[in-house]
């Protein structure tokens, strides 16, 4: 017996292909069935008349605040998204050093006009290094994949503190900025997310 049937929907496969009428069966999470699913489910859905589909990925996102009071990460997750990219736009909240969270927050209130104070308060900030952000993020369980990118405004403002919005970085600077880069990927980022538009600082 499979967990979930979902019956007679419009099955679209994400891969280009016209949709098919059919059932979609799930077991321990993963598809076991397409097609004319025989027997019954744990839990069936009738999804006559409605469309089937992958869960959707939302490749832009500043949810990384908000994902501190709200791991289920509503609204997306209501309409189909099953994964997000965090750290868009150079802005993330790891590297951090504890002297650094209240500048990163006011970034982020810049970028997404999120009261500051609710940033700092509503993330653990129990981090100091990406992979420890991620770990923190793991702790909150979301509801939904999380994936995110190393942002180059928390990578300057590690490096250099409040120096970095106005002044150009030495070579030493690019060098360690550039290794804790690797770092944050080797631990779990993504990618490298970088910005250069102004109102971000």
């Amino acid at each position: 017996m499979h967990d979930i049937v979902i019956r007679g929907g419009e099955l679209v496969d994400g891969t280009g292909a016209e949709p098919v009428a059919g059932d979609l069966a799930i077991s321990d999470g993963r598809i076991a069935e397409v097609g004319d699913v025989g027997g019954k489910g744990r839990r069936e859905i009738d999804a006559d008349g409605m469309t089937v589909t992958p869960g959707f990925i939302d490749l832009h996102t500043h949810l990384d605040a908000q994902i501190g009071w709200d791991p289920a990460l509503t609204p997306v997750s209501w309409h189909g998204v099953t994964t997000v990219l965090m750290g868009n736009c150079g802005v993330t909240f790891a590297p951090c050093k504890p002297s650094d969270q209240e500048l990163l927050a006011g970034m982020m209130e810049t970028v997404e006009d999120i009261p500051k104070n609710a940033i700092l308060t509503g993330l653990p900030w129990d981090w100091e290094d990406y992979g420890g952000y991620l770990d923190a993020i793991e702790r909150l369980k979301p509801g939904i994949n999380v994936a995110g990118m190393v942002g180059h405004c928390a990578v300057r403002f590690y490096v250099m503190g409040e120096r970095a919005v106005e002044e150009q970085a030495s070579d030493d600077e690019r060098r360690q900025m550039a290794d804790i880069v690797g770092a944050s990927i080797d631990r779990g980022a993504v990618g490298f997310s970088p910005n250069r538009h102004a109102p971000h600082r």
